[in-house]
């Protein structure tokens, strides 16, 4: 018994999260050929040899969570979160948006953000830049 009369448990009940994860499959690309993002110029990041990092980055981040119980994944189709997730090996997800064409741009951020609120996630994590997070508040 606690000091309110409560019983204490050894082992608290796991509670369902929702994390909201998106991927900003550009973020970082800039940085890598001397250029202070992709905004704008991810044409030019391309033909200087930029390759995306982002990706790769939300896979180190997702093996710690991996073998985690009681969390659920709401996320978008293919780049922006869906594939990395799957490279991962995690499947409780569900995906809430799909991206309007293969080049993401911050309006599938802004989007994708909208679904997330509607949804409830408890918490948005996400791989890319300053632009990114600024998109997402």
């Amino acid at each position: 018994m606690s000091l309110y009369g409560l019983k204490r448990r050894s082992h608290p009940e796991i509670m369902e999260k929702q994390i909201g994860f998106l991927i900003n499959p550009i973020a970082g690309m800039g940085g890598s050929v001397g250029l202070k993002g992709t905004d704008g110029v991810l044409d030019l990041a391309v033909k200087l040899g930029a390759r995306p990092v982002a990706p790769k980055r939300a896979e180190m981040a997702l093996e710690s969570l991996r073998a985690r119980n009681g969390l659920t994944f709401i996320t978008a189709s293919g780049e922006m979160g869906e594939d990395t997730l799957k490279r991962v090996g995690i499947s409780s997800y569900r995906v809430v948006y799909d991206p309007v064409t293969q080049t993401t741009s911050s309006s599938d951020t802004i989007n994708l953000c909208k679904r997330f609120l509607e949804v409830g996630v408890d918490l948005i994590l996400f791989c890319g830049g300053d632009g990114t997070a600024r998109d997402i508040y």
